[in-house]
């Protein structure tokens, strides 16, 4: 599937199999990751790896 430029909204993304897809959505260049995250404080450090 081509997710080039596409926009995605990832639920539970502060961990494990959520945090991996957003990881993978941004690697494979998804042009926007919206993250469902239930402790916002660590959202930055989700999106930074």
């Amino acid at each position: 599937m081509n997710i080039a430029g596409q926009t995605a909204f990832v639920t539970g993304a502060n961990r494990g199999i959520g945090r991996r897809f957003v990881g993978e959505l941004l690697a494979r260049g998804a042009g926007r990751v919206y993250a469902g995250v239930r402790e916002p404080e660590r959202a930055d450090e989700a999106l930074r790896t």
